[in-house]
């Protein structure tokens, strides 16, 4: 079993994009459940696989028998956890620790990881899905396009407006001062402004919320011109810039405090 681990750390990744499923193990010493220099090398070609999304992977930790079987279970569990840590990237199903196994043989001390396309998944009553979790970017901000360049999309962090309504809060006033020192500084650049509202209904994406200043569904798009008259008032020429709502087309699937936005796109840098 040793030696396939060995064989796995010298197959080129390609090899497993070809397979259909697979299956490998990790060894741990005794009483050690964080991943070593090697276990990180081997999980680095997993990673690399193409398309992730269609597969899925089933992590199993065990020990050998050395120990109380209550230790040994807690072991196991704290096993497979490191390596799931690493595979968070996939689809994650039933990452378990099942403790020992009948023998104290140094083979008993692993992790099994097995990997299939989703298609081939046979369900069972219990399972526990986790969904991927994609590695944490920094949020850009407007500060921090230094050389804008067409195409560019930020979030304008700070600005707020009264609930249900396209009227900006006071507490926006220094994001709204970015935004216009930006834009002082890169007079060839124009824009357009997005708004984006939460709690729509993803069966009717088009459908914008009820804006109680105006008595129209038209809630994206009026912060998003609030935004746009902001600007004007402070002395950006109209004709660098335009205004939309999106109402709930493009959900961050993160929930309502990051679906409630607007961004600023660069459409040109002239």
């Amino acid at each position: 079993m040793r030696f396939l681990l060995l064989l796995l750390f010298i197959l080129p990744c390609s090899v497993f994009s070809q397979s259909e499923e697979f299956k490998f193990s990790l060894y741990f010493e005794n009483d050690e459940y964080e991943l070593t220099e090697g276990h990180h090398a081997l999980l680095k070609v997993i990673k690399q696989l193409e398309a992730k999304d269609e597969r899925d992977v089933h992590i199993k930790g065990y020990t050998n028998s050395i120990g109380t079987e209550n230790y040994n279970l807690g072991l196991s569990q704290r096993r497979a956890q490191s390596v799931k840590a690493e595979l968070r990237e996939f689809t994650i199903i039933s990452s378990m620790g099942y403790g020992e196994l009948q023998s104290a043989a140094p083979d008993n001390r692993r992790v099994d990881v097995f990997v299939h396309y989703k298609k081939d998944h046979v369900p069972v009553e219990g399972e526990i899905v986790e969904p991927p979790q994609l590695p944490e970017t920094a949020q850009q901000t407007i500060a921090s396009l230094i050389e804008p360049k067409k195409g560019d999309k930020v979030i304008l962090q700070g600005i707020m407006f009264y609930q249900d309504r396209d009227v900006i809060m006071d507490e926006s006033k220094e994001a709204l001062q970015q935004l216009v020192d930006f834009l002082k500084r890169n007079p060839k650049v124009k824009f357009k402004l997005i708004g984006h509202i939460c709690c729509g209904d993803p069966m009717l994406p088009a459908r914008d919320l009820f804006n109680v200043r105006t008595g129209k569904k038209n809630l994206s798009e009026a912060r998003a011109k609030a935004v746009h008259n902001y600007l004007a008032k402070k002395g950006i020429d109209t004709r660098r810039m335009r205004y939309l709502g999106m109402a709930f087309r493009q959900s961050t699937g993160k929930g309502d405090e990051f679906d409630r936005r607007v961004e600023i796109e660069i459409t040109s840098v002239d």
